[in-house]
């Protein structure tokens, strides 16, 4: 006990709050919201002017080619997906543009697909879209 007494009297002199004037909080919580309302309000207005761009899907990315065979007419895809069989498919450059079309086969084992190709010339390396 005497030596909780002696820790209450050693820090009963560091008395901060008799020094500190005495605020009502209340009008700074009343701003806070206010404000936080205001901006949140602002956020959530749209302009009339504003046109509407409709978006449009792009082909989907689905894989990469790993091995083309054109003796035999198949190319075996790397993916991480496995589509239905009959599924088509399109090879296409770094650039986007279509080099062949492709239709994919029953043989597929994770996380190599095949597919047959339907017509053009794919190369290594060019990614597969759907």
């Amino acid at each position: 006990m005497a030596f909780w007494r002696r820790v209450q009297s050693f820090f009963s002199r560091f008395t901060y709050y008799d020094e500190l004037p005495a605020v009502n909080p209340r009008p700074w919580n009343f701003l806070t919201v206010a404000l936080c309302c205001l901006s949140l309000a602002a956020c959530a207005t749209t302009s009339p002017d504003m046109p509407t761009v409709p978006i449009t899907p792009g082909p989907v990315t689905m894989g990469m080619i790993a091995y083309v065979n054109n003796e035999n007419g198949f190319v075996l895809i790397r993916t991480a997906e496995m589509p239905a069989e009959g599924t088509a498919l399109q090879a296409r450059t770094t650039d986007g543009d279509e080099t062949a079309t492709l239709r994919v086969s029953a043989e597929q084992k994770r996380p190599f697909i095949i597919a047959d190709i339907v017509e053009g010339q794919p190369q290594v390396g060019e990614t597969v879209t759907r």
